[in-house]
């Protein structure tokens, strides 16, 4: 579920990425104010390899405490006060 989630959020941040409406002229900057135009805007694979292993891994790392202290209960203990 981790995995659709962020291949969503990777999708959704490129295409509606702030730099991408300037570099495609959505949103001009003022000449007499700034040295450029427009805002270059590359993506690369490697950006969004470290975004997808981010998220995997701090989606990961906060399933252990609730996975460890579940199996640290005995199971006649908890079906117990259900």
């Amino acid at each position: 579920m981790e995995l659709i989630g962020t291949a969503i959020g990777l999708f959704l941040g490129i295409r509606y990425s702030p730099t991408r409406a300037v570099t495609s002229h959505m949103i001009s900057l003022s000449p007499e104010v700034y040295s450029i135009d427009y805002v270059p805007f590359a993506p690369r694979v490697k950006d969004g390899l470290w975004v997808v292993l981010v998220s995997v891994g701090v989606s990961f790392i906060a399933t252990l405490y609730p996975s460890w202290s579940a199996g640290r209960t005995l199971p006649a203990k908890r079906l117990r006060y259900e």
